[in-house]
């Protein structure tokens, strides 16, 4: 068997942020009874904060047997639970993260420098060679701007072919976007071609609207269906309080409801989480009337917080701020799915399912069913985001640790075509599947060729760019906590 990537994992975190009036700590408090001139003031610090916050602060160790002279880094990851987190190919790796203020995590890939394309890593084994297959590329980015597309194999980086598993650093270090650089890249436009081009793209940043694909379908059938691609749970570029991205999803849904949409595809196969204002905003447009005011989620946190089940609602209030958008009390839901759709997406599926009719299409979710605070201070350089919540519907039911699986009998792979559509063409594999059931009654795709090369390609997956990608908070502000 041939290695996998030894790049280590990096979890896509769902940071939760809450205000001190909920209880639960700020985000830049100023801890004053900790003096930065002694040794481990630092990591006293840390303890502090995770016994008083922390979800599973009971099983953090006693503190005579803790090393307070640690590196703040190594501290912290002592303190964490077994149940904080997932185990990957025998490898434990923890939601809860502690980084350097200078390194604060990034919603989307807009921030900082950008080539504007996200990519899976694969080992093409019949083939033996090692590619990259573009998942997409963002409007108005480098990667646009040199005719890259979903689809494209990326066999050559810099005049050299793309690295194997055993040098995954060296291919970290080619696509590494801390700086302007400038990549030349072989392109081929399927998986079993050579390359066909060759194109030079420089990083730069560039605008990551979560509002990627929407549009409105028509069906054989006179049905009209919308079709959402959202990408993260992101309010604006500046901060949580900047609507602009909010703003095109409100337009977006406007268009949505003078379209008479009666049948709505969400997909979310890309998502990784994000605010819980924006899982409420599109949930409440998304939901039937009868369920407007009444609760979305629960978020439980330890016994150390009073009053500590918080309730989140669907608030039609949200429908009109800024730009008005539209509910458009749908009794069903179609939302696709992957490995890479945690948190906040998790969420919009938990918390509508009791409302309405929800078919999961595609692949099983992350599972991701716990929300993080950051808590910082101004006498030290490191942000904590420990797991505090436990996210739960109306019903109360938080059982999805593992994931969820797609409904029986909509379960669908795309990772194996010849013919990668661009994402809201009726023609690509997991919509077309969709679309066809909506129409007929039938869930199969009328591409006959699509999964030509399932027998005869083998890609084996090694990395994906949306792995390190990370949230940039779940910001629950007090509007989410409005009573009806």
């Amino acid at each position: 068997m041939r290695n996998r990537i030894s790049l280590r994992r990096i979890p896509v975190y769902f940071f939760l942020y809450t205000l001190s009036a909920l209880g639960t700590g700020c985000s830049n408090e100023t801890i004053i009874d900790t003096n930065p001139d002694v040794a481990d003031g630092v990591t006293r610090w840390i303890e502090q904060k995770m016994r008083d916050q922390y979800l599973w602060y009971d099983e953090i160790p006693d503190s005579d047997v803790l090393d307070f002279y640690m590196d703040p880094e190594t501290f912290f990851y002592t303190l964490l639970s077994g149940k904080d987190g997932k185990n990957r190919n025998g490898v434990h790796y923890p939601y809860s993260a502690i980084n350097k203020k200078s390194a604060a995590s990034k919603a989307y890939m807009g921030d900082g420098y950008s080539f504007g394309f996200e990519y899976q890593y694969y080992y093409v084994q019949n083939l033996n060679k090692y590619g990259l297959m573009v998942l997409y590329v963002l409007p108005s980015s480098p990667a646009s701007e040199a005719g890259l597309k979903r689809g494209d194999w990326i066999y050559a980086i810099n005049d050299a072919l793309v690295p194997n598993s055993d040098n995954s650093a060296q291919l970290m270090s080619l696509l590494d976007t801390s700086t302007p650089q400038t990549l030349k890249i072989g392109i081929a436009e399927r998986v079993d071609k050579e390359i066909s081009r060759t194109a030079s793209i420089t990083a730069r940043p560039v605008t990551d609207n979560p509002v990627f694909v929407h549009q409105t379908i028509s069906l054989a059938n006179g049905q009209k269906a919308g079709y959402l691609v959202y990408n993260h749970f992101t309010s604006g570029p500046a901060s949580s309080e900047d609507e602009t991205f909010n703003n095109s999803l409100r337009s977006a849904f406007a268009q949505f409801g003078a379209d008479n949409v009666r049948e709505f595809i969400l997909d979310l196969r890309f998502n990784g989480g994000g605010l819980v204002s924006c899982a409420q905003l599109l949930s409440t447009m998304l939901a039937p009337k009868s369920a407007l005011k009444n609760i979305f989620c629960y978020l439980t946190y330890n016994d150390k917080v009073s009053d500590n089940r918080k309730p989140v609602y669907l608030n039609p209030d949200l429908i009109e701020k800024g730009v008005s958008g539209a509910n458009l009390d749908l009794g069903r839901l179609f939302v696709i799915t992957s490995e890479h759709t945690a948190s906040a997406s998790e969420m919009i599926i938990n918390g509508l399912s009791p409302y309405m009719e929800l078919i999961r299409v595609g692949g099983k979710t992350e599972g991701k069913n716990v929300a993080s605070i950051t808590i910082a201070s101004d006498l030290y350089e490191w942000e904590l985001h420990p797991i505090v919540s436990r996210l739960s519907n109306k019903d109360g039911f938080s059982d999805y640790s593992s994931g969820f699986p797609p409904t029986p009998g909509f379960e669908c792979d795309d990772s194996k075509q010849n013919d990668y559509r661009q994402l809201g063409d009726p023609e690509e594999y997991i919509l077309n599947h969709i679309l066809n059931y909506i129409a007929y009654g039938n869930f199969a795709e009328s591409r006959t060729q699509a999964l030509r090369l399932a027998e005869e390609t083998t890609v084996i997956p090694l990395y994906n760019s949306l792995d390190s990608k990370k949230t940039n908070g779940a910001v629950i502000l007090p509007a989410d906590f409005y009573r009806p």
